[in-house]
This record gives C-alpha cells, structure tokens and sequence, in this order.
C-alpha cells in the first residue's frame, strides 16, 4: 500500500491530528512485568478504571483514521483473548500467540505478527507504554524512524540512543542521556521485509526488539524523534505502576 500522507486537524482546542492512511499497529504484550506474575497479564493491568490495552486503543483511534491493530499476547493469553473479543468487536484487531513466550523474546514475537500484515506502514510498540495522542503524533510518517525521549528516574526505558543530525545511528546499553521509549515505525515494504529477514533468523529468536534494528539501521536510513511532550511510561515493574496510579 502507498503512503498517501494525507493529514488533517480534529477535535478543537488541542493538538490531537488524523493520519488517513492505513496503518499496522503491532503491540508486544506477550510478557509480565517484572515480579508482576500476580498482577496477571500485561495488556490487562488496570491504571485506575481502565487496563493498559483500553488506553493504547484509544490513543490509536485519536491519531488515525484507517488501521488495524495487532496484539502479541503469551502470558495468560486465553485472558487477554477473552478480554478483546468481548471490548473490542469493533475494532480491527487480531490476537498473535507466541506460545513459546518463556523460551523467546520479543524479535520473535514481532516476527510473528509481521508474518500477520503485507502493509507497509507499521509502527512496533512495547506492551507497557502507556500512549498519549500526543506522543504518537511526533513521528514523521515520511521514513522510518524510532522515537526517543531524556529519561526521568520512573520512566522505566534502559537503551540508550547514539544519534547524529537526527539520523539514528546505534542503540546502547550504557548510554544514560536519550532514551528509546520502545516505539519504532517501519516505512516502506523493502525496509520492512529487511527488518523482517533479520527478526527470521533463528539466532534473533532470543533477542531483544533494539539489537535488530541496530543490525537493521546497517543498511536503512532510520530518524530520531524526540519526545518532548508528556514523558512516555512504561509499565515493566511495580513500581512504576504504582507512580502511574498516582499521577
């Protein structure tokens, strides 16, 4: 599909837009937070009267006009699956399982559900970021591009961000200044079906999301945007659940 970069204004008095294009949102929920086994699955967690899948949807349906939504789900999924079909029947979303979430990580779940789309729009983000309209409508929707933010102490990202002029460069575990926020867009069918290639291979199996698109930024021109709307969260633990709920 084309990208028809269509863009107009909605709701008056805020900064919210609508991208009428058709879009593939791939959410990686198939995981737990840390020592967060009880709280049961991650796209269920509730923050205040609403779980976290609820508050993604939403977010979504503010920024765009055509698009599907694909959840990956492993932990407690029949929950998760259950919780969706009766939400949600409305909604253009499908569940992908990684059944085999404990022995893999999340290359493999978002190989999974890539395997599940032939568009070529497609934004990746983590199951605990809590979205804002705000913070999706940063991205420049013309190339692919990763989106990034300065840390605060309970944000809860940990790959730092090597950039120059704005051009990724490379993601690193020791670099404590500009943060990743787990959110990548893929533009065009030959950047997706390299990203795709390397996530294939059997050693990403157990990889992390960030080392494939380090591998994938070798030969793909990839852009940094910067969040500096409200900081983005992300739910991996309980203690950052617990500041949410106070916010």
């Amino acid at each position: 599909m084309r990208n028809k970069n269509f863009i107009t204004s909605t709701q008056k008095g805020n900064q919210k837009i609508k991208i009428d294009d058709f879009f593939t949102i791939v959410i990686l929920g198939e995981n737990h937070g840390y020592r967060m086994k009880s709280y049961g699955a991650l796209p269920l967690i509730k923050i205040y009267n609403q779980s976290l899948i609820e508050r993604q949807i939403n977010t979504i349906k503010d920024i765009f006009v055509n698009f599907e939504i694909i959840l990956c789900t492993g932990y407690e999924s029949t929950k998760t699956v259950s919780f969706v079909r009766e939400k949600f029947s409305d909604i253009n979303i499908r569940i992908v399982e990684n059944q085999i979430h404990y022995n893999s990580n999340c290359c493999e779940s978002a190989r999974l559900c890539l395997n599940n789309t032939a568009n070529d729009n497609i934004i990746i983000c983590g199951g605990g970021v809590v979205l804002l309209p705000s913070q999706l409508s940063i991205i420049d929707f013309t190339h692919s591009s990763i989106v990034t933010q300065s840390q605060i102490d309970d944000s809860n990202f940990e790959v730092g961000v090597i950039q120059n002029n704005g051009d990724f460069e490379q993601f690193s575990l020791g670099l404590k200044s500009e943060y990743w926020t787990e959110i990548v867009y893929l533009r065009g069918l030959k950047t997706i079906n390299k990203f795709s290639s390397i996530i294939s291979n059997l050693e990403y199996k157990n990889r992390f999301l960030f080392e494939a698109i380090n591998e994938l930024s070798k030969t793909t021109m990839i852009k940094v945007q910067k969040n500096n709307a409200k900081t983005i969260m992300n739910i991996n633990n309980i203690k950052t659940l617990k500041r949410i709920t106070k916010i």
